[in-house]
Parts: structure tokens; sequence; C-alpha cells
């Protein structure tokens, strides 16, 4: 008897989830946020998976309309005001320690002193010499990720490691993304979409208040995101 081809294959990866946390029960004002979002940065709002996190009642079905209109999309709802809403329409309920791994706010800008050391104990670096294009996405597992090339508007590389790109970063970079905060972000030019370390992330309206166009560095201290400039 021939052995058939199997019809699922089943594999562990880290993937980046954003978590989208409602603050005011107004749908305008979120559509009206949103908008701005999409103004600042096209490509990295568009196709993002969100976990939405609450403490407040509020209308799931107008949440869900607007992160939709903007090309968001929804995985799942925090247990909270609107988890029984979210299991009325099928949408699946996790709990807020799952989401540890999603994105927090991004923190504001903090005097610190040098970064902490890189752990040491990673696999080698995996190397990409070719530019990463838009709708890419490089993950180096266990290890650092080194690009010798460009990250275009659209592309994001993640590691669980530290990431080194050598040219460009104008797509989005996630480093530390299985909980390093020892892990950052080097590149020689800066114009990302967004930087995230550890699930602790900045976009590019913030990234923009930085060292735009420089060669830069980005690390956490005390849970929150640094970026300056750096010689790579």
């Amino acid at each position: 008897m021939t052995r058939s081809r199997p019809a699922l294959e089943l594999k562990g990866r880290m993937l980046p989830i954003t978590r989208a946390r409602v603050l005011i029960a107004d749908s305008a004002a979120i559509r009206i946020q949103l908008a701005e979002m999409v103004r600042q940065m096209p490509q990295a709002v568009k196709g993002m998976a969100v976990v939405i996190d609450s403490d407040i009642a509020a209308d799931l079905d107008a949440v869900l309309a607007a992160l939709r209109e903007v090309g968001i999309q929804p995985l799942a709802v925090s247990e909270g005001p609107l988890a029984d809403a979210a299991r009325a329409i099928g949408l699946p309920v996790v709990s807020r320690d799952s989401g540890k791994s999603a994105a927090a706010p991004a923190p504001a800008p903090v005097a610190v002193a040098a970064p902490p050391p890189v752990s040491a104990a990673r696999r080698p670096a995996r190397v990409v010499d070719e530019p990463v294009r838009s709708g890419q996405q490089i993950y180096a597992e266990g290890c650092d990720l080194i690009v010798l090339n460009t990250v275009s508007p659209g592309a994001e590389v993640i590691a669980d490691g530290c990431i080194h790109i050598y040219g460009k970063l104008a797509g989005r970079a996630l480093a530390g993304v299985k909980g390093d905060e020892s892990a950052r972000v080097f590149c020689r030019k800066l114009d990302a979409e967004l930087i995230a370390i550890a699930g602790i992330y900045a976009v590019a309206e913030q990234i923009k208040a930085g060292p735009v166009n420089e060669p830069a560095q980005a690390w956490l201290v005390d849970g929150r995101l640094k970026i300056e400039a750096h010689k790579i």
C-alpha cells in the first residue's frame, strides 16, 4: 500500500504579535488614530497581527471593523471585559499572560549609561547577503541575524538574538523575540517603520525623533527602549 503525502505539517515558530489595547470606548477616536498610523507607516500597519486587550467595556464589533479597515488582522482577545463578546462571535480568547510576548506600549526616552553586554550563549549568526525586499520576512532562530544589505520598507527581519544591518533599515526589525532583553538592533542607516526588542517597540513616528538616516543602535534599559546614534 502506497503511503500518501502528509496533508498538514505543524512547526513551532515565534511570530511578532502586537497587543492592541483599547484605552477609550470611542470607535470614532480609534478610527482617527488608526488613520494617522496608516498615514505615518502604511507598510508597518498593513497585515499587522494583533491581540485585542482592554480593561474597559467597548463595542468589540466596532473595534474589529476599525482594525480590519486599515489591514490589521485581529487574532484573539485577552481575558477581560471583551471576552464574552469575543466568544459570542467565535474569536479566540487568550490569557493575559500569553500576551507577554506581544509588543508593549512604546516607552518614553530615558537618559541611561552604556548598554549592557550581549549574551554570548547563542548559535552562530545567520547571515543574509541579499537585500531584504518588501513583503519578505527573515527569521534567525536561536541566534543573531546579520544583514549585509538593506531592509526595504514593508520587509521584516526577526531574530531571537541581536540584529546587525550593514545597510539601510527602512522596514521592521524585531530582536530578542523570545524574551532576550539583552538583544540589540544595529544599523548603518536608520529609517525604520518599527524597532522592537523583547516585545518593547517604537514605531516610525517615535523613531524619527532620534538619529534618522544615521548609524544607530537600539537596546533596552530597565524595560525601556533606547535608540541612539552609534557607529558600526
